[in-house]
């Protein structure tokens, strides 16, 4: 009897052949959400991770000259990427794989630290913008830029002209976190739970920032109309402290344990679900003000209560501003524009 041949397994098979009747390239690839994050630091990696569990992008891009440590934060999220909802995430130094991308995180850049002289750290990061912006939006002409670098007011501006957007597609982070913070200390103070709380910090994210006290409530109740002197230096109860310690955070907790990342990543993913997911969202983020209503005939970016979605900022929402917060905010205002004229004016 005939002994059957063995098949011969045709050159080109192997498992994945075997296991899968159609390979991954022929997959569908369309409606994908990249999201690019130019700067793999601990900023970088925060705003990462807070991005993906929020599941908002099915790829990620890690941009980075130091190409080694952008692969190896990639890959060590990538580790577990079965539970943020298998994501592709990339580390590279290529600005070519920013290319499509919805948002561009921008948190490359020197770190101002206790101590370290603000103008060396902002000139080092406007030379920084000068070769990065450009090559991003190159690649990703149609995105919306996130500025998260700091002074992030001064280069939310200079991004702007570097990229040639649209003002409304280059978005800063600005004061949100800073109204994240003073929501928290004013509940701490109250006892609550800081959802109850509705606070807002407008202006530079900087120690001229301007706490909006006519508007804070609580449940919709005005706490200025429980105690008409809160936030002034008559005020007896001294709520005027938890702005100061709104401006002192970073340098706090730079000072006690190096950095300060996750507030940061927290927040910025939470614009970046808004310009996803276009749910048009309010928080004070730095936008741009042409011929600024708040008294100085100048542009600039500074925060105020913006609507937030898919093609960046939308609009911005007008508040009656007692006097003294307008007087404020005029002040905070100047400085940053005599910030911005010494270093930016004339940027292209």
């Amino acid at each position: 009897m005939a002994v059957p041949k063995k098949k011969i397994p045709d050159s080109a098979w192997n498992t994945a052949t075997f296991l899968l009747t159609k390979q991954p390239e022929d997959f569908a690839d369309g409606h994908r959400v990249k999201i690019a994050i130019v700067g793999s630091g601990y900023t970088g990696v925060a705003v990462g991770i807070a991005i993906l569990f929020k599941r908002l992008a099915s790829e990620l891009v890690f941009i980075d000259m130091n190409e080694e440590l952008a692969k190896a934060e990639a890959e060590d999220i990538s580790h577990a990427a079965a539970f943020l909802g298998n994501p592709r995430i990339i580390g590279t130094k290529d600005c070519s794989l920013a290319r499509d991308a919805t948002v561009c995180v921008i948190t490359v850049g020197d770190k101002a630290t206790n101590g370290q002289d603000s103008s060396t750290v902002l000139q080092n990061n406007l030379n920084i913008f000068r070769e990065v912006i450009p090559n991003v939006c190159k690649y990703a002409p149609n995105s919306v830029l996130l500025i998260i670098t700091a002074p992030v007011d001064i280069l939310s501006y200079a991004a702007m002209k570097l990229s040639g957007f649209p003002p409304h597609r280059v978005v800063g982070l600005g004061t949100f976190l800073d109204s994240c913070r003073f929501q928290y200390f004013i509940a701490q103070k109250l006892g609550i739970s800081a959802k109850a709380v509705q606070a807002s910090i407008i202006c530079e994210n900087g120690p001229t920032s301007v706490p909006i006290w006519s508007a804070v409530t609580v449940m919709g109740i005005k706490l200025k109309d429980i105690n008409k002197d809160i936030g002034t230096k008559a005020d007896p109860e001294s709520w005027g402290e938890l702005h100061n310690k709104v401006i002192d955070c970073d340098s706090d907790l730079i000072s006690r344990k190096g950095y300060r990342c996750w507030g940061t990543g927290i927040c910025a993913a939470e614009v970046v679900d808004a310009i996803v997911r276009n749910t048009c969202i309010c928080i004070t983020l730095s936008t741009y003000l042409k011929g600024c209503r708040h008294g100085l005939e100048k542009d600039v970016y500074m925060s105020l209560p913006c609507i937030i979605g898919r093609n960046g900022i939308q609009t911005l929402l007008r508040h009656p501003y007692t006097p003294e917060e307008q007087e404020q905010t005029e002040a905070s205002c100047r400085a940053i524009y005599e910030t911005q004229k010494s270093n930016v004016n004339g940027l292209e």
